[in-house]
């Protein structure tokens, strides 16, 4: 009894220093009158919840193809109050830390490992940073880890009722994360592949449970924008960055072309020329052409698609040459006054997480080791397909739980090599 409410102490205390380090950067940044005085993803999450204040509760406006609708609906019921915005953010984001501390006990940590485990999220740099910006990463991500929750107590579930209520719950919960960010909406591929190896009885139960409300959640958005917009894809954005980030760095590495504007107006004008129009007929500014391809139908959304690949097809070595500098920015660094540090941690952080899947690997422990990676190279692989240096390691804030419990059980192989080497050491008894 003891032991547990010690526990809940220092989880308490974890998670106030979470809170302590989260106030203290939005502070820093916004200043006391929470100024918002830089561009984001924020200008598009606004425009959709005052669309939702103002009654358009069919979503029919172009950004809801780029922008899916759950964060903006949160913000519309907030009054699109920026101070009520982050502090729910805030509390969002703390709620990690205790469920990152479920998910390491879950897979049979320890206790005090777990605990570091929460205590690696409460102060990881990329989490304090999102969780105190204006944007839907903390609702998607607390739902997402939510989903993993439910996982771990499905694989090792009995009842064959509680099987099914928790994958459901898992894959419901993926498509409302989905429906905040739109990078999780084929999780539930390889969640689905690891729930059928990791279940020994009802795996094919647990796998229909699973993809059956994911599925039908996705289902029923992409239904929606070909009814709205024309275009049955799942969000636009995707195309977008494909096209003029991602495929835009390669064409600027293979031309050595030095300003990045030159060549997005050269993409434009080929885009323009696929889709039988003129330059002219596309808007010329950045922040314009963004609010231009928000609601465009399958057609266009296909034109920027092949645009992109033939490009790729044309320059492949400059397309492998861009991905290194992809993993590095989706792996270490955070922009903003937390850049130096985030690399630092980060490649701590990484070099233990690395460990401890080493040691999964030696323990054998293939259903501890594929749940933690296998979501984690969804995330990267999804990144480094439609962005190489748009992003920086906000790309892997879905998956910062999952690296904490692998950076934990980095820690305990080298406190176990620690222990036996000392042991080693030791002189035989009674000599």
């Amino acid at each position: 009894m003891t032991r547990r409410v010690n526990r809940n102490w220092t989880i308490l205390v974890i998670i106030l220093l979470g809170l302590l380090l989260r106030s203290g950067y939005t502070g820093d940044l916004y200043g006391s009158k929470l100024n918002l005085n830089f561009p984001s993803d924020y200008w598009d999450y606004r425009h959709a919840s005052n669309q939702i204040l103002a009654g358009d509760w069919g979503f029919a406006d172009g950004v809801f193809l780029e922008r899916p609708p759950l964060f903006p609906i949160m913000m519309a019921a907030l009054g699109g109050h920026k101070p009520l915005i982050l502090m729910f953010n805030q509390l969002l984001s703390l709620v990690l830390i205790p469920l990152t501390f479920v998910l390491a006990r879950r897979c049979r940590l320890p206790d005090r490992l777990a605990l570091v485990a929460a205590a690696l999220v409460a102060c990881d740099p990329t989490s304090i940073k999102y969780a105190g910006i204006l944007m839907a990463e903390p609702l998607a991500n607390l739902l997402l880890a939510l989903a993993f929750v439910c996982l771990l107590f499905a694989k090792r579930s009995e009842d064959g009722r509680a099987l099914v209520i928790l994958c459901a719950l898992a894959g419901a919960l993926i498509a409302l994360s989905a429906l905040t960010r739109p990078s999780a909406y084929l999780l539930w591929i390889p969640l689905g592949f690891w729930i059928a190896l990791a279940r020994r009885r009802l795996r094919l139960l647990a796998l229909a449970s699973l993809v059956a409300p994911a599925l039908f959640g996705v289902g029923l958005w992409k239904a929606h924008n070909a009814a709205t917009y024309d275009n049955s894809n799942f969000s636009s954005v995707g195309s977008f960055n494909l096209l003029y980030h991602r495929a835009a760095n390669v064409l600027r590495l293979a031309n050595a072309v030095a300003d990045i504007e030159t060549v997005h107006d050269e993409l434009t004008r080929r885009v323009a020329e696929r889709r039988g129009t003129t330059e002219e007929d596309l808007p010329s500014d950045w922040s314009e052409l963004r609010v231009y391809y928000r609601g465009i139908s399958s057609a266009d959304e296909s034109a920027l698609t092949a645009l992109a690949l033939e490009i790729f097809v044309e320059n492949p070595l400059h397309y492998l040459l861009t991905i290194p500098v992809g993993v590095y920015w989706v792996l270490l660094p955070v922009y903003g006054s937390l850049y130096w540090l985030s690399i630092a941690w980060n490649a701590a952080l990484l070099l233990v997480a690395v460990i401890g899947l080493w040691h999964l690997c030696r323990r054998r422990r293939w259903a501890d080791l594929m749940f933690l990676l296998l979501p984690s190279l969804y995330f990267l692989a999804a990144a480094l397909l439609v962005c190489t240096n748009c992003i920086d390691t906000r790309a892997r804030t879905m998956i910062t739980p999952l690296l904490a419990i692998m950076a934990a059980y980095g820690i305990k192989h080298l406190l176990n090599r620690r222990r036996a080497a000392s042991a080693s050491l030791s002189p035989p008894a009674g000599s």
